[in-house]
């Protein structure tokens, strides 16, 4: 039986078995929150495809507005242009079309409001994402750095051993 503060034989080695399988599992968990990291980051790839999709739609809607905004100016210029005595039912007609090219492209900004608040919140969740991936990988970037300390003092505790049964030998 081994007295007070004497080492049971085989401490050593164990010690930096615990060593290694620390470093493993330290390991592992870095490649777990890189996995995390990469899920992350195709999440907000995803969020940001989806925005950039949604924003296209905003410029055609506003392009189609626009172009429906012209449309009315032109047929409001051609009733303008009419002789009221000859061509009063003409002028009218005109008019009721530009007032329904000026609707749908009241409709189409409309469209596009409710479109453009949805996209902010893509972008700014896709942002979280991305920064939530970088300190993973930060994170496991230590791990992997704890891993390869506890490596190192892991052999340099062997290599201890190694020397002090050579030397008794």
């Amino acid at each position: 039986m081994a007295g007070p503060g004497a080492e049971e034989p085989g401490a050593d080695r164990r010690t930096a078995d615990e060593r290694e399988r620390i470093a493993d599992e330290r390991d592992r968990i870095a490649d777990g929150r890189e996995a995390a990291a990469d899920e992350r980051d195709r999440i907000a790839d995803e969020r940001d495809r989806i925005a950039d999709e949604r924003d296209k739609r905003v410029r055609d809607l506003v392009a189609a507005a626009d172009v429906r905004d012209l449309e009315a100016e032109r047929r409001d210029r051609v009733a303008e242009a009419r002789d009221p005595a000859t061509s009063h039912e003409q002028a009218a007609i005109d008019r009721f079309h530009a007032g329904r090219d000026r609707d749908a492209s009241a409709g189409d900004r409309a469209a596009l409001i409710a479109g453009t608040e949805q996209g902010a919140s893509g972008r700014d969740s896709s942002a979280d994402d991305r920064f939530d991936a970088a300190v993973d990988r930060l994170v496991a970037e230590q791990d992997r750095e704890h891993a390869k300390q506890a490596r190192e003092e892991a052999r340099e505790q062997r290599e201890l051993q190694g020397d002090a049964r050579n030397a008794v030998d």
